[in-house]
């Protein structure tokens, strides 16, 4: 893991300015948590860290040697709990190469990983798993299925880098479970570079909006109505896209652009990934008959 010592960084963000982070003490009013060089370009490092972590408006980010920076926030995204900051590169930096992005499509249960980050402040700290299991949804956003891992996830890891045994970067420390022991959590690498890509262009993520309630149909709805998936509209938005398109309460979306709805959380994670001003096809039913509805759908903000 040497080649990746470099590109792990700790983040710290304060409410006021400290000179120099050089004891405890000088934690007590700052947020800390863990990062990773992602791009490079002529002159800046860009760094991947949670949002949460992100809570003062002086940020100052430590590379491997102790060599301190002050980072600078091209934007944040609190759905998905990612921000991206960017370090002017100086002498001491013009070395650091961003981390190899893996592939998180390629992980399966029991495959090893490890967890990069700065736990407790320690600075440059590897814990060893297993992924315990893909695809986790925890019910928090819509930017989940979570890798669930078993490598040692501490305070001060939110934002650090799950990595492979080539030393690749699969996903982004994300939650741990306070309670449990050996469960923490990560969002796959593919999610993080999408939103990475959207707040570096537009230093914040643009998404879509349909303007439903759903739930999930009962295992007797399904059987009565002869479908396998689905979920029912239980409220339509007033202004929303959804409303303007001619979607009611009642309606089952069975697909949307020929992909099967099988869950509110779907739904939810599909619509929220989408640019605003994308046109859908939904194939609906009812009262038992099939039908499409065609959608555009808008940004939240612009609902308001």
């Amino acid at each position: 893991m040497e080649k990746t010592n470099n590109s792990i960084i700790t983040v710290i963000s304060s409410p006021k300015h400290i000179k120099n982070y050089q004891s405890f003490e000088d934690f007590e009013t700052n947020t800390l948590g863990s990062g990773f060089v992602i791009e490079k370009d002529n002159n800046f490092l860009y760094i991947l860290t949670n949002a949460h972590v992100i809570e003062g408006k002086n940020i100052k980010v430590i590379f491997n040697k102790d060599y301190q920076k002050v980072a600078k926030l091209v934007g944040k995204d609190d759905k998905s709990d990612i921000a991206v900051l960017k370090v002017e590169i100086d002498e001491e930096l013009k070395n650091i190469k961003p981390l190899k992005v893996g592939s998180s499509k390629k992980l399966k249960v029991g495959y090893f990983v490890l967890s990069a980050g700065s736990p407790y402040n320690l600075g440059h700290t590897y814990t060893f798993g297993i992924v315990s299991a893909l695809h986790r949804n925890l019910g928090f956003s819509a930017y989940e299925d979570y890798i669930q891992t078993d490598a040692p996830i501490n305070p001060g890891n939110s934002g650090g880098a799950l990595l492979n045994m080539n030393g690749e970067v699969v996903g982004m420390n994300i939650a741990v479970v306070q309670s449990g022991e050996g469960i923490g959590f990560a969002l796959p690498i593919e999610t993080v570079l999408d939103i990475y890509n959207l707040i570096k262009k537009y230093g914040k993520v643009p998404r879509g909006w349909l303007g439903v309630l759903v739930q999930k149909l009962s295992k007797k709805a399904q059987k009565k109505l002869g479908v396998e998936e689905g979920v029912v509209v239980i409220k339509v938005f007033k202004n929303s896209p959804a409303k303007k398109a001619g979607i009611k309460v009642g309606d089952i979306i069975l697909k949307i652009n020929g992909i099967p709805i099988t869950s509110p959380q779907n739904l939810a994670f599909f619509i929220q990934r989408l640019k605003p001003n994308t046109k859908l096809s939904l194939e609906i039913l009812r009262n038992n008959k099939a039908m499409k509805i065609e959608v555009i759908i808008k940004s939240f903000e612009s609902s308001k």
